[in-house]
C-alpha cells in the first residue's frame, strides 16, 4: 500500500531530519529524533534510520554514547545544510517539523526538570528521593522510606509521570483550612440548629 505524503526521496528524509535538528539546543536520543522527525506519513522508521545513519557518517549529525545510550547533535555542516536546503522541504511539512519539534522540546525540558533516585540511608533503610526543578532550584521535593529498591522504583517512576498532579495535590493538602468543619460536624450543627428552632418554635 502507497503510503500518502510529501516525503518520498531519501534525500527529502535527511534534509527533514537535519531540519528537525535545528531547533535543538542539546544532544538527544534516536528515540527522540524519530519521534520529532517522523511527522510526514510518506515514509516509515526504516526509512528514518537509515538516513540518519548515513548522516552520521557523512559529518553531518555527531553522535556520542553516554552510558548505555546514544546521543544526536548537529554538527556544523548538518546545520549549514539545514539553512539552504529547508525551501527544498513542502510547507505543510515545515510546519508539522515545528510543531513536532516543539512537542518533543517541551518533554524533553519538563524530564530534565525532574529528578528521582532510591537511595540507601545510613541506617540501611532505602527512600525514594523526588523533586520537581526550576533550573537547579527546587520547587518541591520530598524523601520517603520504602521497603525495598522495587517499591522505590515504583514511586519514582509514578512521581516522573504524574509530578503536576503530584505538586497540585499537595498544594490542596497544605492550603486547607483544618479548623473549618467537615461534612459531619456540619450535619450535626444543623440538626443542633433545627432542634433549638422546634424548642423555641413550641
Amino acid at each position: 500500500m502507497k503510503r500518502v505524503g510529501f516525503i518520498h526521496e531519501k534525500d527529502d528524509v535527511k534534509f527533514l531530519i537535519l531540519y528537525c535538528m535545528t531547533f535543538l539546543d542539546e544532544p538527544v536520543t534516536m528515540a527522540n529524533l524519530a519521534d520529532m522527525t517522523m511527522c510526514d506519513s510518506a515514509f516509515g522508521y526504516f526509512e528514518f534510520a537509515d538516513a540518519a545513519a548515513e548522516l552520521v557518517k557523512s559529518g553531518h549529525i555527531h553522535e556520542e554514547q553516554r552510558g548505555d545510550d546514544f546521543y544526536y547533535e548537529l554538527t556544523f555542516k548538518g546545520r549549514a545544510t539545514a539553512e539552504v536546503f529547508q525551501k527544498e522541504l513542502p510547507t505543510p511539512v515545515r510546519e508539522a517539523a515545528r510543531r513536532s519539534a516543539a512537542r518533543v522540546v517541551r518533554a524533553l525540558r519538563r524530564d530534565a526538570s525532574i529528578r528521582t533516585s532510591v537511595v540507601t540511608r545510613k541506617d540501611g533503610t532505602k527512600a525514594a528521593r523526588m523533586a520537581f526543578m526550576d533550573d537547579d532550584v527546587p520547587v518541591f521535593g520530598f524523601e520517603l522510606m520504602v521497603l525495598d529498591e522495587e517499591q522505590g522504583k515504583l514511586f519514582t517512576r509514578n512521581f516522573r509521570d504524574h509530578a503536576e498532579e503530584i505538586y497540585k495535590e499537595i498544594v490542596s493538602v497544605l492550603l486547607a483550612d483544618y479548623d473549618e468543619p467537615d461534612e459531619f460536624d456540619r450535619t450535626v450543627e444543623a440538626k443542633k440548629t433545627a432542634g433549638r428552632d422546634g424548642a423555641q418554635d413550641e
